[in-house]
């Protein structure tokens, strides 16, 4: 019987077994597992299933003409950490060479976003923040006019969006309400990778 192995704060999952044994527990033990698996395994909402809409562009083999075709996928999110690792391991066919896999992007964006907000300081947010916070500014006098070439058709182009960037973060930056929001979005992103052009 393979079961779940603790060595010291981490614990290691073996392949699942279909019809595992619990090892025998005192009532007191016992009763704190029932407790323990009421309150952390419950679902707090109900879980709704999400439709994602998508569309595959892919070359027809036979012809090698490109194609589209729309599709829609009906996700439901885990309710509980248990459902969670029991379809990663249902995904991965129980390998753990192939779940290991599967999570080291994620632990690896954590590490980055983790040591990036450090980076950043509290007083600061990252560059795409604060470009995507402003970008409704741009299409407002007097900002709109500062761009007057369209993006990709003339050398100036860039020139007049860092000027128009400056001249909006120069208005911006003494409204409070503006600063503090753009703050508050700072301090919830959890981006690792963002792009910095």
């Amino acid at each position: 019987m393979k079961k779940k192995k603790s060595e010291g704060s981490i614990a290691v999952l073996d392949l699942p077994v279909s019809n595992p044994v619990k090892p025998s527990t005192s009532n007191k033990e016992s009763r704190k597992e029932k407790t323990m698996s009421k309150t952390e395994n419950a679902p707090n909402v109900s879980v709704v299933p999400e439709v994602i809409e998508k569309t595959a562009k892919y070359f027809d083999l036979s012809t090698f003409e490109l194609k589209e075709a729309p599709f829609k996928v009906s996700f439901t999110p885990p309710a509980t950490f248990d459902e969670a690792v029991s379809a990663l391991n249902s995904l991965m066919g129980s390998d753990p060479e192939k779940m290991k896999a599967a999570l080291t992007p994620i632990l690896r964006d954590a590490a980055i976003a983790s040591q990036k907000k450090i980076a950043v300081g509290e007083n600061g947010a990252p560059k795409k923040i604060v470009l995507d916070y402003i970008k409704n500014y741009r299409d407002i006098p007097p900002f709109s006019s500062i761009v007057t070439t369209e993006k990709g058709k003339s050398k100036e182009w860039k020139g007049q969006y860092d000027l128009q960037t400056v001249r909006i973060l120069e208005e911006i930056k003494n409204v409070p309400f503006i600063v503090n929001a753009i703050k508050a979005a700072a301090a919830l992103s959890t981006a690792s990778d963002e792009d910095e052009d």
